[in-house]
């Protein structure tokens, strides 16, 4: 009924649609669920969220006792005071419904994440997937393992030991699963899905084992490059040193500068920033020996690296200064070799290094030849010219080294949900904080990109002169699929569209993420065969392209213009005519959950769905039974589409209405 009603009527009652949820005995209020939606993701807290509700009752008791009695005070005086009528008592007059519990709380979550009832007709489970299905990639990606997520899950998701997922040049997460193991052939057909997209057509592939499974990359993507990442190659080295040691962000310093090296250009305007105070917000001016003091220590990265470009040095290189580094911090030399510079920690007399480090810096220097940037400096960094508001007016550098930025998502990953939850559940919170941090990574390079601001006005420092510095970064809106519902109100009364940036949710491709790959995809590829490598061999991942069958009750007579399927009934007889169109569209959403597929159609072709019959002779593009698409006897005009593996025979069974497809290939 609110998704009915014109919306100044529906928001009479203050509480949003999908948290409108039956068989409860309170519906939380618009403000409080959009507090949670956003505490939820961070903490997964669902007490927390309750116990913030009852301080807030009780607050509201207390404020308006205050109020009462300061009143009546003023009105009548003290003297006539004792014939104030009491006041109401807080515990079952004026509380009559407390809030719910924290359990009650994490199911109104789960169930409005998975809820349709909106004006937009997508639920938030859906909306996340399809937007992380629209990260593309015309670079670098980078891949890797995360062990801490599968925590979360009951079971670890019905037994995962990891989960792969994979990032673009610019930081977004195109894809992440859980796996049963670190195995190729576990993660191969999200790796196959991921790279068919139409958009991601990555050159380079970073990852922390490179040049470890070279030949599984490159026979499901010819032609690709690889690198090994800059933050596993150097954790290699600096997680044999000893960390109490007196020398040891000092030789961190040193081996990050054997390394790489900053431009000069970008430093020296640092320097400047810094002496001249405009970097401060105190005005404070640094002096030379106070810089010198913060680039002994992690300081100086975690303040102004932003600032500076990275220029990766050349194998050769990288291994003559792997060389002198240690000599420069060991303890003691053999004889005939190059004399030691380093000392003992002068309060636990040990050195810096353990007996892993020599064998690691040898181990480096062999790998030093994958460590190089793929393409030129300027093509590794997006620039951010400076806020018109800024007092420095420095240019900050995004680097799209993909693997750095993968790994400060694992640290976040991690605490999306909270350990042992519902799979359902952390899959929703899992997938609601990975769809944020793709779009705030958007929404920070969509004002920061300089190349052409004709194509991006946002960048334009007209724009970003109205939003303070501090906040042009902060993500305004989180679901644009609301804004795309605003901007469609505005329109059809003939005001401006207030967000003309909004995006636009792409079609759902049918890849699958988080636990749903456990319990959908792996499940129906048994028996699937593997390539010589771990590549999956299954229909969707062999072909580029699947056929789109499009069903649609229309005249026989009428030859639709592309691929479809005319459907005829009455008096118990059905007629059939197919035609085939010269190009076939890349749909391959058939590993998708039945109930998620069901929940996007239209109402009335849902219902028809989930009221059919079932025969299990119908098989999936991988070769497993799945239960046929069911439609009800008496159809009514309707258009959706299916995907099939090849040239199936179809069966229409007139009595039940049902349509199968007898598929040959596996």
């Amino acid at each position: 009924m609110l998704v009915n009603l014109p919306v100044h009527a529906a928001d009479s009652y203050p509480v949003e649609t999908v948290h409108a949820v039956p068989n409860t005995s309170c519906h939380l209020a618009r403000q409080s669920t959009e507090v949670f939606a956003t505490m939820m993701v961070t903490y997964g807290n669902g007490e927390l969220c309750s116990k913030l509700l009852c301080n807030a009752v009780n607050r509201d008791y207390l404020h308006r006792l205050k109020c009462y009695c300061s009143i009546a005070k003023e009105k009548k005086g003290l003297a006539a005071a004792a014939n104030t009528t009491n006041c109401v008592e807080k515990d079952g007059e004026f509380i009559k419904q407390f809030p719910p519990f924290g359990d009650s709380i994490r199911d109104m979550y789960d169930t409005a994440a998975s809820s349709v009832k909106n004006p937009w007709c997508v639920s938030d489970h859906d909306r996340h997937v399809r937007e992380i299905q629209s990260v593309n990639c015309d670079s670098t990606f980078a891949q890797d393992h995360t062990f801490q997520v599968t925590k979360n899950y009951q079971n670890k998701g019905g037994g995962a030991v990891a989960v792969w997922d994979a990032a673009t040049a610019t930081g977004e997460i195109a894809s992440a699963v859980l796996v049963p193991s670190t195995k190729p052939e576990d993660f191969a057909h999200a790796a196959q899905q991921l790279l068919k997209r139409p958009m991601f057509k990555p050159k380079v592939k970073c990852s922390d084992t490179w040049p470890s499974k070279k030949e599984f990359w490159q026979s499901v993507c010819p032609g690709i490059e690889g690198r090994r990442g800059l933050f596993h190659y150097q954790k290699r080295i600096v997680s044999t040193l000893r960390k109490n040691h007196v020398d040891y962000n000092e030789a961190v310093t040193h081996l990050l500068a054997a390394l790489y090296e900053h431009c000069s250009d970008d430093y020296e305007r640092l320097l400047s920033a810094l002496k001249n105070g405009t970097l401060s917000r105190t005005g404070k001016k640094y002096s030379s020996s106070e810089i010198a003091d913060m680039k002994r220590t992690n300081t100086f990265r975690e303040r102004y690296s932003k600032y500076l470009r990275k220029k990766l040095h050349q194998h050769e290189t990288i291994c003559q200064n792997l060389d002198d580094w240690f000599c420069r911090f060991k303890v003691t030399a053999s004889e005939g070799s190059r004399p030691a510079g380093g000392r003992l920690d002068p309060i636990r007399f040990e050195p810096l290094f353990t007996a892993d480090t020599k064998q690691a810096i040898q181990n480096c220097k062999e790998k030093a030849m994958y460590i190089s940037d793929p393409l030129p400096l300027q093509d590794m960094y997006d620039e951010i010219l400076p806020n018109p508001n800024s007092s420095h007016q420095l240019v900050e550098y995004l680097s799209l080294r993909g693997e750095s930025k993968l790994e400060a998502f694992h640290d976040r990953f991690a605490h999306f949900a909270n350990c042992g939850m519902r799979a359902s559940l952390a899959d929703n919170l899992n997938l609601a904080g990975t769809a944020r941090y793709n779009l705030s990574i958007r929404h920070k390079r969509s004002r920061a990109s300089s190349k052409n601001p004709i194509e991006n006005p946002m960048s334009s420092p007209e724009c970003r002169k109205k939003i303070p510095v501090g906040w042009e970064r902060v993500v305004p809106c989180f679901n644009h699929s609301e804004l795309s519902f605003v901007n469609q109100l505005a329109a059809d009364v003939g005001c401006r569209v207030p967000f003309p940036y909004a995006e636009v949710l792409p079609e759902d491709n049918g890849e699958r993420f988080f636990s749903e790959h456990m319990s959908i995809v792996i499940p129906s590829l048994s028996g699937v065969r593997r390539g010589e490598y771990g590549e999956c061999m299954c229909a969707l991942c062999k072909r580029t392209s699947t056929k789109t069958v499009v069903f649609a009750v229309a005249s026989p007579t009428k030859t639709p213009p592309r691929a479809t399927m005319e459907i005829v009934t009455g008096n118990n007889e059905v007629s059939i005519t197919t035609t085939s169109p010269p190009q076939q569209t890349t749909i391959n959403n058939v590993n998708s959950n039945v109930a998620r597929r069901h929940a996007s159609l239209p109402p009335g072709i849902a219902n028809q769905i989930a009221n059919g019959a079932h025969n299990s002779a119908s098989r999936n593009l991988f070769g497993a039974p799945v239960p046929p698409v069911a439609i009800a006897p008496q159809l009514i005009p309707m258009q959706f589409q299916l995907p099939f593996c090849c040239n199936c025979n179809f069966i229409v069974d007139s009595k039940i209405g049902v349509i199968r497809a007898n598929c040959s290939q596996r």
